[in-house]
C-alpha cells in the first residue's frame, strides 16, 4: 500500500475546532473495471489543522491520485460539514499540501490549465494582468450572472459537483438571455445568439440531470473534463455576447460549436 500525507485547515479560521480521537474510513470502489480502488484513511483536527494518513493501493498517475485525493477531500468535508450543521456554522476545509509516496511534498492547486485559453473575453492589461474592466460591471450589476460564474468557478475546486453546478450555470444564463420566456423556449434564444448547437449544450445538460436529482454516482473523470470545458466556453461566449451590448455574436469569429 502507498502512503499519502495531506495537510490542511477549516476556514474560515477556526483554532476551537478541536476533533476527540481520530476519524477513520474505508473505501473498495470500482474505478475502471476491473480495477478497483482499496483506500483507508485515518482524519485529525487539532485547533483547526487538517491532517489525513491514507494507504492505498493505486498510485503513480494523475487518475489514481486524483482518486485519492476525492476521497481525502470527501472525508474532511464531511467531518466538517457534520459539526458546521450541528452549530449552525458556515466552515469548509481547505487541503492545501500532500506528500505523495514518492516523498515529495505538493502543493494542492485547484488549478485546470487547458481552462486558460479557452477564455476570450478576458484579455491582458497594460501591465500584464488581466483586464476585467469590460464584464466586471456586467457581473456586478446582474445577480444571476453573478451566482452562475460563482458556480463555475466553484466547480473547479469541487470535482463531485461539477455536473450540477455547471448545468446550474448555463441554466442561468438561459434566464439571462431569455427571462420573459418559457424555459423551453429559451435555450433556441441562447444557441442562436452564441452559435452553439443543440448536441453541444446537451451534453452538458445531460450530465447534470442526475446530479440535480440527488445522483452523483455516475459521473466519470472523463465526463467532468468535458462538462467544465464545454461550459468555460459557453460562458465565455455569453461574457462577449453581453460585452457587445447583447448582439448576437458574428460567425466568422466564433464558429458554430458542435460535438
Amino acid at each position: 500500500m502507498a502512503t499519502f500525507r495531506f495537510a490542511g485547515r477549516v476556514l474560515p479560521t477556526f483554532k476551537e475546532f478541536t476533533l476527540i480521537g481520530a476519524v477513520t474510513a474505508n473505501w473498495n470502489d470500482p474505478i475502471d473495471p476491473p480495477t478497483s480502488l482499496i483506500m483507508s484513511a485515518t482524519l485529525s483536527i487539532t485547533k483547526g489543522i487538517v491532517e489525513i494518513l491514507c494507504d492505498s493501493n493505486l498510485f503513480g498517475t494523475e487518475n489514481f491520485d486524483g482518486h485519492v485525493d476525492l476521497r481525502a477531500n470527501d472525508l474532511a468535508t464531511s467531518v466538517v460539514n457534520c459539526y458546521a450543521f450541528a452549530k449552525g456554522m458556515g466552515l469548509k476545509v481547505v487541503l492545501d499540501t500532500v506528500i505523495k509516496p514518492d516523498g515529495i511534498l505538493y502543493n494542492i492547486h485547484s488549478h485546470r490549465p487547458y481552462l486558460e485559453s479557452l477564455v476570450t473575453v478576458l484579455g491582458l492589461s497594460r501591465d500584464g494582468g488581466i483586464d476585467i474592466q469590460g464584464v466586471l460591471p456586467i457581473i456586478m450589476a446582474n445577480p444571476t450572472i453573478f451566482v452562475a460564474l460563482d458556480d463555475l468557478i466553484s466547480a473547479v475546486t469541487e470535482a463531485r459537483e461539477v455536473p450540477l453546478k455547471c448545468g446550474r450555470a448555463i441554466d442561468a444564463i438561459r434566464y439571462s438571455m431569455a427571462p420573459a420566456v418559457e424555459r423551453k423556449q429559451g435555450w433556441p434564444v441562447l444557441r442562436e445568439n452564441l452559435n452553439i448547437s443543440r448536441q453541444y449544450l446537451n451534453l452538458i445538460l445531460d450530465e447534470s440531470k442526475g446530479p440535480r436529482h440527488g445522483d452523483v454516482m455516475n459521473t466519470t473523470f472523463p465526463a467532468i473534463r468535458e462538462v467544465i470545458t464545454r461550459s468555460w466556453i459557453v460562458m465565455s461566449r455569453f461574457l462577449e455576447f453581453k460585452k457587445r451590448g447583447d448582439q448576437r455574436l458574428p460567425l466568422p469569429d466564433f464558429p458554430l460549436l458542435e460535438p
